[in-house]
């Protein structure tokens, strides 16, 4: 049973004046993930840089975790990542 780290960003844009999420950009590592994180946050309206550790056999997240905040992030995505 090993796990797998995985890396992702998640942009925000505004849609009918509400943030809503965008398309996730994966990222390689923890290091690109960062740095990629604090270059789209200056063009998008908010980016989270989000890491998730999930078991490789079954997927079931283990833990999940926000790495960098950019922007403006809803509050409800706060709380969604909290309940995980």
């Amino acid at each position: 049973m090993a796990n797998v780290e995985t890396f992702f960003l998640q942009p925000f844009k505004t849609h009918r004046k509400r943030l809503v999420p965008g398309q996730r950009v994966p990222a390689r590592t923890k290091h690109h993930a960062l740095s990629d994180g604090e270059r789209l946050g200056r063009t998008a309206e908010g980016v989270a840089v989000i890491h998730v550790t999930a078991d490789d056999e079954t997927g079931e997240v283990s833990a999940l975790e926000v790495l960098a905040r950019h922007g403006a992030i809803p509050e409800e995505f706060e709380e969604q990542i909290r309940a995980l």
